[in-house]
C-alpha cells in the first residue's frame, strides 16, 4: 500500500489557497495549510512533509522568504519545494532556484498546471535541490 503524500500550502491568499487545497485533495494528497510563513516552518518541522508549496516571498521573521528558511533546517532538506509568484522577471527566477526552490510558477497559474507539477514533486524518488546541494559539499570535504 503506497502511503499519502503530504503538501504543506503557505499561501496568504485564502481564496487560493483553497482552490489548491481542494484540487490537491481531490488528487488523494493530505493538505496542510498555513497563511504565515513562520507558522508553515513550524508546520513543516513537525509533519512528515514531501513538498512545500509557497509563496516565494512570503517572510519568516528571520528571514525574507520561506524557501531560504527551509532550506536551512537540516531536516527539511529532503522537501521538495514549489515557489509561487506574481513577480515574473528573470531575477526573481533565479533568485527563487538560488534559494533552494525545485521548482518555480508565476501567478496567475492555471490551476492544471499546479496541481501537475505539485504531483510530479510531491511523488517523485529524486532528491531535492538540497539534498544535491548537500552531496556535493560532503563530496568536495
Amino acid at each position: 500500500m503506497q502511503q499519502q503524500r503530504t503538501i504543506l500550502l503557505a499561501e496568504p491568499d485564502s481564496g487560493l489557497r483553497e482552490t489548491w487545497r481542494a484540487g490537491l485533495a481531490a488528487m488523494g494528497f493530505q493538505v496542510l495549510e498555513s497563511a504565515e510563513g513562520a507558522a508553515a516552518l513550524r508546520i513543516a518541522l513537525h509533519a512528515e512533509v514531501n513538498l512545500l508549496i509557497t509563496e516565494l516571498y512570503l517572510p519568516t521573521g528571520g528571514e525574507r522568504c520561506l524557501v531560504r528558511a527551509t532550506r536551512r533546517e537540516q531536516g527539511l532538506r529532503r522537501v521538495k519545494i514549489l515557489a509561487v509568484s506574481t513577480h515574473g522577471g528573470a531575477d526573481d527566477r533565479e533568485w527563487a532556484l538560488g534559494a533552494g526552490a525545485d521548482a518555480w510558477l508565476v501567478k496567475p497559474v492555471r490551476l492544471g498546471t499546479m496541481l501537475q507539477i505539485s504531483a510530479r514533486l510531491a511523488t517523485s524518488r529524486q532528491h531535492s535541490r538540497a539534498e544535491l546541494r548537500a552531496a556535493g559539499a560532503e563530496a568536495t570535504q
